[in-house]
């Protein structure tokens, strides 16, 4: 019974725990644990002032005069420093320490890296390769666009190789595969081949990965060298057999993925490559016990881990990890955790080793005869900054990359660790219901995280403890487990949401660097095209004034082709519900006066007729200008407000040309809206102001006036055109049949695509057409607002 009450008090206790924890999740994502103090430098060291400063849950603030600043926050979060005359800085906050960041001149910087030669920028970017994606991309863009016409096929394709390299590393494999093939194109070779082959796979394109690696004959490799040569084949059909080994196995082709494991290894070992029979037989041994051969999948475990001992301490962890894995899975936990216990032992020495061993290089740096030369090597020799050019022939490294053993900050060997292993088992002992022995393991596994900040490690044990306890009765200690665990949970989110947004951002940069690589390409074909255009332009100078009277037809007929096709268009679509609106809009924008184009065409014969070929040629230029900008944005909705208003005084300029004698015009713009970045629809006021000259300027006797005026409005703008014709009435009355007809077809225009307008794209655009109640001739106003 006394159980049974306490279970109950430890069950009702977690759910308000768990429920407060709920409850506070909200408010812990908006606390802060610190304040980032800081100041931003010029790269001269002058102080930047009123640069934004942004942080998490919209935190935000600026530098003062002395570029300094003050921000709350919490220790892993991100930074953005934003300014318009510096590159973006992302500043991941480590401590509590104030912090001093020189921003870089991003137009300094692209000065340097437009000046540099191909060798030096395919060097830089194989140095930040691995540590820092997005100058890599740009020394490889530099690469590419410095000097473009000097760059040989097969700089090209190292450069795209390059590319595929960068993407490949950082897990982009789509824009591998997009470097990779254009690089193959321009300059194949084995090594080339096979890494597409790789991302193809990775990418899960098995289908094309398996063809590809089928393709290269690895015989044909150079071997200028002989005996680096041989070895160098060897690594590259070793690469070629595993990789295909692992397409055919993910396409449940577990037969040919034994055959062809089986001949790597046989290659591998007749050529003595240690670290490769390590790993293929773990691969063989990894592929059998997924076909249930366990007791042959253990004998290529157990060799995997004689082989890995010559490699050294680290590859011997990595197997047998892999190999206690695999008795896991079998459930041979006492096998299993023989092997874990031993892993933790060298583990033990490692740390021990490194220990002594980071002791040895601070008396190495403190040694006042080593120069800052001397040291920046070092340090780029430890990180394996150093790198041959990359247009010699290839490494043992570029050519197979099997296992690699590298240590992190938490102690780690690929992942491994002593209180991962410590955690694995107590998870083993769990399984054998020695729960004692589980329990003590899984503390020391808890201590050694936490040590460590081995947050994943540290949630593990601390729920497994927690439940443990609660199992035993303790209830103390699995309250405490709980409340451990609760909080680590927390800790390890904000870990993993950071990391998470570091990766989505530096995702997207480099997405936008291929984006800027492809733009080049373009460019650069454009301009290549254009060079052409110019050429022959030259040559068909000498034809173009014997050609004007067939180009005036040209256009007519054109015009008229444009006029009939959109007439079919409209015709043929009329009985689809959904398109006829969109087409009707379409049409509706691409009209224009037949009359007016006929006319102006007119105007340009007569001056060739009299002789004028400078006002003709004039008035041509600015007749197929106006063309060509209609036509341009007769497939799009809305054109910049600015656009439409160069359009319109283009128009006004053709009508007062040819009617200098009827009226004068004027085009007032609001200066408040030379900036304004509105969007209008392109010529929806011509036909307003062709009406406004044509039936009310065009028939008085003096010379009128035309007013067009833009003014900002409260949420929006307001156009005004304002004539002083004969006005509505007396207009009708002086209308042939034909002219009312066409006069009601072309308002009806208007109305019926402010319509759509209105209806499609939710605009709120209003026309209203009134007297102007001026005197002697009462004239005519249409005032057209566009809201936002």
């Amino acid at each position: 019974m006394k159980q049974i009450v306490t279970l109950l008090i430890l069950f009702f206790t977690v759910q308000i725990t768990a429920a407060q924890n709920t409850e506070l999740q909200s408010a812990r994502s908006t606390e802060t644990s610190m304040v980032l103090e800081g100041r931003i430098l010029d790269p001269k060291g002058r102080p930047v002032s009123g640069v934004n400063i942004e942080g998490r849950m919209g935190r935000y603030t600026t530098t003062d005069v002395l570029g300094k600043f003050k921000l709350p926050a919490n220790i892993g979060e991100e930074v953005i420093i934003r300014g318009l005359d510096f590159e973006t800085v992302y500043y991941r906050i480590r401590s509590m320490d104030r912090i001093e960041i020189r921003v870089k001149n991003e137009e300094q910087d692209k000065k340097k890296l437009s000046a540099i030669s191909y060798g030096i920028a395919m060097d830089s970017a194989q140095v930040y390769l691995k540590i820092d994606a997005q100058k890599s991309a740009d020394f490889l863009i530099a690469a590419l666009s410095n000097n473009p016409k000097s760059l040989t096929k097969i700089q090209k394709s190292a450069t795209y190789e390059k590319l595929g390299d960068l993407y490949s590393f950082h897990k982009q494999y789509d824009l591998a595969i997009d470097n990779y093939t254009p690089a193959e194109d321009l300059n194949s070779t084995p090594q080339l081949t096979i890494k597409k082959a790789d991302v193809l796979r990775l990418n899960g394109n098995y289908q094309e990965a398996i063809t590809a690696y089928l393709l290269p004959d690895i015989s044909k490799t150079n071997r200028s060298k002989k005996s680096k040569g041989t070895r160098i084949s060897t690594l590259l059909e070793l690469k070629r057999r595993t990789g295909l080994a692992a397409a055919y196995a993910k396409t449940n082709e577990a037969g040919k993925a034994l055959d062809t494991y089986k001949s790597a290894l046989q290659l591998a070992q007749n050529g003595n490559l240690k670290m490769q029979i390590t790993s293929i037989n773990s691969k063989i041994a990894a592929l059998l016990n997924e076909l249930g051969q366990v007791d042959d999948a253990e004998v290529y475990y157990n060799t995997a881990i004689k082989e890995s001992k010559k490699e050294g301490a680290a590859a011997n962890v990595v197997t047998q990890s892999q190999t206690a894995d695999f008795y896991r899975s079998n459930a041979q936990f006492d096998k299993e955790i023989a092997l874990r216990k031993n892993n933790i032992e060298i583990l033990e020495n490692l740390e021990a080793d490194k220990k002594a061993e980071k002791r040895v290089s601070k008396t190495s740096v403190d040694d006042p005869n080593v120069g800052f030369m001397d040291s920046t090597i070092k340090v780029a020799e430890t990180e394996n900054l150093i790198t041959e050019d990359p247009l010699e022939d290839v490494s043992e490294e570029d050519a197979i990359v099997v296992n690699s053993y590298e240590p992190s900050k938490l102690g780690r060997i690929n992942g491994l660790s002593k209180q991962k292993e410590q955690l694995n088992i107590a998870v083993a002992l769990k399984a054998q219901n020695k729960i004692a022995e589980a329990m003590t393991y899984y503390e020391s596994s808890l201590e050694e995280a936490t040590i460590n900040n081995d947050l994943d490690v540290k949630k593990d044990a601390a729920k497994s403890l927690y439940e443990l306890n609660k199992k035993a009765g303790n209830t103390k200690k699995a309250l405490a487990y709980n409340e451990l665990y609760i909080h680590t949970v927390d800790a390890l989110y904000l870990e993993k949401e950071n990391a998470l947004e570091e990766t989505v951002r530096k995702a997207k940069e480099l997405v936008s660097k291929q984006t800027r690589i492809l733009t080049l390409e373009k460019d650069r074909e454009l301009t290549e095209n254009k060079i052409a255009l110019i050429n022959t332009e030259r040559e068909l100078t000498a034809e173009m004034n014997q050609r004007q009277r067939w180009i005036i037809y040209s256009l007519v007929a054109l015009s008229l082709l444009l006029l009939s096709l959109a007439y079919f268009m409209y015709r043929n679509n009329k009985q689809q519900k959904i398109n006829n609106h969109l087409l009707a809009l379409k049409s509706l924008r691409s009209q224009m006066n037949p009359h007016f184009i006929f006319n102006a065409l007119n105007s340009v014969n007569n001056y060739i007729a009299q002789n004028d070929e400078r006002a003709a040629n004039k008035y041509l230029a600015d007749f197929s200008k106006l063309m060509r900008s209609v036509l341009e944005n007769s497939e799009l909705d809305f054109i910049p407000l600015e656009k439409e208003i160069d359009l319109l005084g283009l128009y006004l300029k053709l009508e007062h040309e040819r009617f200098k004698d009827k009226f004068d015009f004027t085009l007032k713009i609001d200066p408040s809206l030379k900036n304004a970045k509105m969007q209008v629809p392109p010529m929806l006021l011509q036909p307003i102001i062709e009406n406004a000259v044509w039936h009310g300027l065009r028939y008085k006797r003096e010379k009128g006036f035309l007013h067009v005026a833009f003014a900002k409005a409260e949420q929006g703008i307001l156009v005004t055109i304002t004539d002083n014709g004969i006005g509505r009435e007396k207009s009708k009355e002086i209308k042939t049949e034909h002219q009312k007809k066409r006069d009601s077809k072309g308002l009806g225009n208007i109305k019926n695509r402010v319509a759509l307008l209105n209806e499609l794209h939710n605009c709120k655009i209003h026309m209203k057409v009134t007297d102007a109640g001026l005197t002697p001739d009462v004239g005519t106003m249409v005032r057209v607002s566009f809201k936002n």
